[in-house]
């Protein structure tokens, strides 16, 4: 009899859950979400598995590009890359993007490059699967509550972008950004870039609000413009001019935001 029960019981909940999927968007929402963090663990651990014969090196990206961009199709997210030619090439560089959420997972991935690593904040290397699938990757890792050892590691990391030519992607919002536009930047990325000497590429993912938004609890399928700018030249600056390069290539990721989030609203508003 007992047994019953739990089997009538399991039943209900495998035809409640799809009605509740499709009918609450709350569910929805935290149902998607659940999902997105348990897939990315599950690629962590194919990456890991992918890489032990490598362990830190920079090409293992490869396998993480190649397993989220198929993870990205069962979402529904569309991506249209504009200006990837700006990517290309083996020259050592730093590409700076805004931050909105942890789904900018999907459009790096969708535009990574050659010989790319990322700089993180240390705490995601103890994220299970994922920290330590980012270890065996090569990410740089970079202790934001202790200056002298992120001093250090950027130190580190300016001598050797040149060297081994290698491409790093940061975040310079440092943070997050949920409400829209573009959090004044920190100068770390742009201090590297002067001192290596290497071009500033901005990158811009334009809103996810035609698909997301946490405020909302709203996560549905959508699509995003992802724009890749001309390379910023610091050839010749000094740290002095790192305030005024910060700000420069803020204002491009803002206006082309802006404009390509723009389009986007125009588009699923009038479909």
């Amino acid at each position: 009899m007992a047994l019953e029960v739990v089997q009538w019981v399991f039943i209900a909940i495998l035809l409640v859950l799809p009605l509740l999927y499709e009918l609450n968007g709350t569910f929805k929402y935290y149902a998607k979400i659940f999902l997105y963090y348990t897939s990315v663990q599950l690629v962590a651990v194919a990456v890991i598995l992918c890489s032990l014969w490598r362990p830190g090196d920079v090409e293992n990206y490869r396998y993480v590009a190649t397993f989220v961009n198929e993870l990205r199709k069962l979402f529904g997210i569309d991506i249209e890359v504009r200006g990837r030619e700006h990517l290309k090439g083996s020259e050592a560089c730093i590409i700076v993007a805004n931050h909105q959420t942890s789904l900018d997972f999907f459009g790096m991935m969708a535009i990574w490059p050659d010989r790319c690593v990322a700089l993180a904040k240390k705490e995601l290397r103890y994220m299970f699967s994922f920290g330590l699938a980012a270890i065996l990757t090569g990410t740089i890792f970079i202790d934001r509550l202790n200056r002298e050892k992120a001093l250090s590691t950027m130190e580190e990391t300016a001598a050797g972008i040149r060297n081994k030519k290698v491409k790093v992607f940061i975040f310079p919002e440092g943070t997050r950004n949920h409400d829209g536009g573009v959090l004044p930047f920190k100068k770390g990325a742009f201090h590297l870039a002067v001192q290596a000497q290497v071009p500033v590429i901005p990158v811009v993912f334009s809103s996810y609000n035609d698909f997301y938004n946490k405020r909302e609890k709203r996560f549905d399928t959508g699509k995003l413009t992802i724009t890749c700018l001309p390379p910023v030249s610091t050839e010749g600056m000094k740290q002095t001019d790192v305030a005024a390069l910060t700000e420069h290539v803020r204002e491009q990721i803002l206006e082309i935001f802006n404009q390509s989030s723009a389009e986007i609203f125009h588009i699923s508003g009038s479909t």
